[in-house]
C-alpha cells in the first residue's frame, strides 16, 4: 500500500522538506502547516518551502510564520502536497532534482505523477483528507493546531461543504477535527467574514467587467494590472472572485481572467455539465472537474477569446 510506503519513509527520515504550490490556497497552506506540526511532534527536522506570498487571510493559522521561500537545503525526503504538476511549485522544483526521495500527495485528477512515490486520491474532497489519514497512520494525536489547520483546508477546498466533491467521509473528518479542538466559528469568521476593504474594491472592479456569453451560459470576469494597482490589492486577493460568475442563475461556466506581469491567470468554475479540468489541460493547466485553472502567455483579450471559444465549442458539443 502506497500510504504505508510513505509512512515508512517519513518515519525513517530525519530531515524533511514540505512543499506546496504557488498561489497557495487554504488546502495547500493548511495541509503543509498541519504536517509541519505533526512531524515536529515526531522530533523531525522539518521545513516548509512555498515559492510565493501567503495570502493574509491564512496568516491566522498556527505556525504560518514557519513558512519560508525555497532555498538549498539537504534533506532525506521531500513531500509535495496538493500540487498536480511539479512546475506549480515554482523554484522549489529544484529540490526534486536532488538525490533524495520525493513524495507527491494530491487529489487533483490532472496530477502528472512526478515524484518517486505518488499517492493521488481523486475521490478526496481536499488534500486535507489524505493528510488527516497520514497523520493518523503516523500515530500522532491531533491537537488544536493540527485540527485548526486541517479544518481550514477542508472548509476552503469544499466551498464550505457545498461542492459536489464533499462526501460523508469529508464530514466525518471534519467532525473529528472539531472534537479535537478546531474552533469552527473562529475559522469561519477568519475565512468567510474577514474581507479587506481593498478586496471589496477589487470585487467591484471584477463585477464591473462581468459579461455573459452563449445565452447566459458563460460568465466572464476580468481583473487588470491597473485594477490591482488602483485598489492596492495582491494577486492572492482574487481567490473565490470567480464564484460570483458561477453563482449567476443560468450560468454553467465562469471564467476569471487576471492580468499579471508576464501572463494571464485563468480560473475556471462549472456547475454540472462542463469538465473545466479538460479545458484547463488544453492550455497547460489542470485541477478538478468543476474547478480548474491555467495560465496563458498572451494579452488579456487574446486569452479571453481563446478560452471563450473553447468553452463554446464544448457547450455546442453537448
Amino acid at each position: 500500500m502506497i500510504l504505508n510506503e510513505i509512512i515508512e519513509n517519513i518515519l525513517s527520515a530525519s530531515n524533511i522538506i514540505l512543499v506546496t504550490h504557488i498561489s497557495p490556497d487554504g488546502d495547500a497552506i493548511g495541509c503543509t502547516i498541519a504536517m509541519y506540526k505533526a512531524l515536529k511532534l515526531l522530533k523531525k527536522d522539518v521545513k516548509i518551502f512555498i515559492d510565493d506570498d501567503i495570502p493574509d487571510v491564512y496568516k491566522f493559522l498556527p505556525n504560518s510564520d514557519k513558512i519560508e521561500r525555497p532555498y538549498d537545503k539537504n534533506a532525506d525526503i521531500i513531500v509535495v502536497i496538493d500540487c498536480a504538476d511539479k512546475d506549480r511549485i515554482g523554484n522549489a522544483q529544484e529540490l526534486l532534482k536532488k538525490d533524495i526521495i520525493s513524495v507527491n500527495i494530491d487529489h487533483h485528477i490532472s496530477n502528472t505523477l512526478y515524484a518517486d512515490i505518488n499517492y493521488v486520491d481523486t475521490n478526496a474532497a481536499s488534500a486535507a483528507e489524505i493528510i488527516y489519514q497520514i497523520i493518523k497512520l503516523l500515530g500522532i494525536n491531533f491537537d488544536s493546531d493540527i485540527s485548526t489547520c486541517l479544518y481550514t483546508a477542508i472548509v476552503t477546498d469544499t466551498g464550505g461543504f457545498m461542492y459536489n466533491s464533499t462526501t460523508a467521509f469529508t464530514h466525518e473528518v471534519a467532525a473529528d477535527l472539531i472534537n479535537n479542538g478546531a474552533p469552527v466559528s473562529y475559522i469561519s469568521d477568519k475565512i468567510f467574514h474577514n474581507i479587506t476593504y481593498n478586496k471589496i474594491k477589487l470585487i467591484g472592479r471584477a463585477l464591473d467587467s462581468l459579461k455573459l456569453y452563449k445565452n447566459g451560459k458563460i460568465a466572464c470576469l476580468e481583473i487588470t494590472k491597473k485594477d490591482l494597482d488602483e485598489t492596492n490589492s495582491k494577486v492572492s486577493d482574487i481567490e473565490n472572485i470567480v464564484n460570483y460568475g458561477r453563482d449567476i442563475n443560468g450560468v454553467e461556466v465562469a471564467i476569471l481572467l487576471v492580468e499579471k506581469d508576464d501572463e494571464i491567470k485563468v480560473s475556471l468554475r462549472s456547475k454540472e455539465k462542463v469538465d473545466v479540468n479538460k479545458i484547463a489541460q488544453i492550455f497547460g493547466g489542470g485541477g478538478h472537474i468543476r474547478a480548474s485553472g491555467c495560465s496563458l502567455k498572451n494579452s488579456l483579450e487574446e486569452a479571453k477569446i481563446q478560452i471563450l471559444n473553447k468553452i463554446k465549442d464544448i457547450i455546442n458539443e453537448g
